[in-house]
């Protein structure tokens, strides 16, 4: 069985022959992990590993994206969004923090379509899109990027936008429409490229913290649902699955984006009610779950029997009948040995 027919049997919530893999790292460690293999290309990584998903992109081309130091002395990289960032480091790695929010402020749907640009497809070369298919026909390949409200809280300050989905919620609700409507374009034009050899669609938004949900339930169906709906559907009508990002403890929304036409959720982390044997119980046969090997607190902390026990446990409860994809709970960070990675990876990946 190809790497693609695996996953995307696993996504029609059939059995396949094993539990397919994905693999998702900070960039430190991937380096690392080329070093210690010496290996000089991802795909040898990813070929060891056996992973079966492979992701993709278009290519930016739209206005100049300017650099800059400013005068802080920091280096500034703009964003086609319209936000600046700068690379914070720490003792365990290097992480972006958006330091100018484009949207900060503009409170009224007059005031935004006066001030600023949303993204446009026109922007982007899809040609990469349609030769990285050709170049890998029997992988499952993956597009996808910030979703709407990850991506917004980059546009202005997270309470910001709280404050507006509550007092404004006509303004916050264009705001996103806006998002999603460029969204809808650009993968339409991927999935066009691909010829129907893109399988997965995942927008990544997060929507939880770890022990509860952002905003209510009602708040979720007020300004996500129709969107997610729509990004389903276009999947759908490509022959793609859609895999719906979403860090925290969602598990209220599960049934919601079922609804919505989800067909896997990504990531399962080690949060409240995503225990993956109550995950199983109440969801199997309903949607796909990726993820759940714990880079909080298991990867770091702990030694390779204990990472290959936790990860048989998820193989064995969540891939028993199909409708789990192997992988951590979120990308590998720099504080993760790389001995508990070979350890996720060389479990047998056949449920018992």
């Amino acid at each position: 069985m190809t790497s693609k027919e695996r996953v995307r049997l696993t996504l029609s919530k059939q059995k396949p022959d094993r539990v397919p893999a994905a693999y998702e790292a900070v960039y430190p460690v991937t380096k690392k992990l080329l070093q210690h293999y010496g290996f000089t290309s991802l795909k040898q990584l990813l070929e060891k590993f056996e992973i079966d998903i492979y992701a993709t992109d278009a290519k930016y081309i739209g206005p100049e994206l300017k650099t800059y130091v400013d005068e802080q002395g920091r280096n500034i990289t703009t964003s086609y969004w319209g936000f600046h960032r700068t690379v914070h480091e720490t003792d365990v790695g290097a992480y972006p923090v958006t330091v100018k929010f484009p949207l900060e402020g503009l409170d009224t749907i007059e005031k935004i379509q006066e001030n600023y640009t949303f993204p446009k497809a026109e922007w982007f070369d899809y040609a990469p899109v349609a030769k990285f298919c050709e170049n890998n026909p029997d992988k499952a390949i993956i597009i996808g990027h910030p979703g709407p409200f990850q991506m917004v809280t980059n546009l202005m300050s997270m309470d910001e936008f709280f404050i507006l989905m509550y007092d404004d919620p006509e303004v916050a609700s264009y705001i996103l429409d806006q998002m999603v409507a460029f969204e809808l374009e650009y993968y339409e034009q991927c999935l066009i490229a691909g010829k129907g050899k893109i399988d997965i669609l995942r927008p990544h938004d997060d929507y939880g913290t770890q022990i509860s949900m952002l905003f209510s339930t009602d708040m979720w169906d007020e300004f996500f649902k129709d969107n997610t709906k729509k990004l389903a559907d276009l999947a759908h009508k490509y022959g793609a699955f859609y895999m719906q990002h979403s860090c925290g403890a969602v598990r209220p929304i599960i049934s919601r984006l079922i609804d919505c036409g989800v067909d896997a959720l990504e990531p399962v982390q080690k949060v409240c009610g995503l225990e993956v044997d109550s995950l199983a119980q109440e969801f199997e046969g309903k949607i796909v779950f990726h993820g759940g090997v714990d880079t909080q607190w298991l990867l770091p902390g702990s030694i390779p029997e204990e990472v290959a026990k936790e990860t048989t446990h998820i193989i064995n409860t969540l891939g028993k009948k199909g409708g789990y994809i192997l992988m951590a709970s979120q990308a590998f960070e720099s504080d993760v040995p790389v001995e508990n990675i070979e350890a996720v990876y060389s479990v047998s990946r056949i449920p018992q």
